[in-house]
């Protein structure tokens, strides 16, 4: 392994956790805001009402609207959480058929693929690229598919390899 290819897999699994930490931080956040927000909702005595329901002591809810109040607010800042779920599986809507055979030896090879940040840039030609200089055979019709890859938009290529790394080829439009 080339030292440069060693720091920038580092760097990306790095980002990965920051990544983690940001949204584990967010999602506490958004917690704290639910219970401080019921816990007004319900008016004098809420916070023990709450307390009782979640099976909490009265301090844990007192934490929670604390945190609430410190917490930064998140009107407008981010997206839905699952906004690129929702994305990529609208994405996935939008591709031609294939024949199934071509879809499993592309999740195949995208498992097979180390793929890092620098795909964002152009992953439609860098997948092609993978099709053309991998071995398949050709009642695969390499070439063709590596065409395909090629067309697509980039968003429709970052979905059909998140799909393939999760090795999930039955959700992808298939022809005989």
């Amino acid at each position: 392994m080339a030292p440069h290819d060693f720091r920038r897999r580092l760097a990306a699994a790095n980002a990965r956790i920051q990544y983690g930490s940001d949204q584990r931080s967010a999602g506490a956040d958004d917690k704290a805001r639910a219970i401080a927000d019921e816990a007004a909702l319900r008016g004098r005595g809420g916070a023990r009402q709450v307390a009782d329901e979640l099976g909490v002591s009265e301090k844990t809810v007192s934490q929670a609207i604390a945190r609430a109040r410190r917490a930064p607010t998140p009107a407008g800042c981010t997206l839905p959480a699952d906004t690129l779920e929702r994305l990529l599986a609208a994405e996935l809507e939008t591709l031609a058929p294939l024949p199934a055979r071509q879809w499993k030896a592309l999740a195949f090879l995208v498992r097979g693929t180390y793929i890092d940040i620098s795909w964002i840039e152009q992953p439609g030609q860098l997948l092609a690229q993978e099709v053309e200089d991998a071995e398949l055979e050709e009642a695969l019709e390499p070439h063709a598919l590596a065409q395909v890859c090629r067309g697509w938009s980039r968003v429709q290529t970052l979905a059909v390899l998140d799909a393939c790394q999760r090795d999930d080829v039955t959700i992808f439009p298939t022809k005989e």
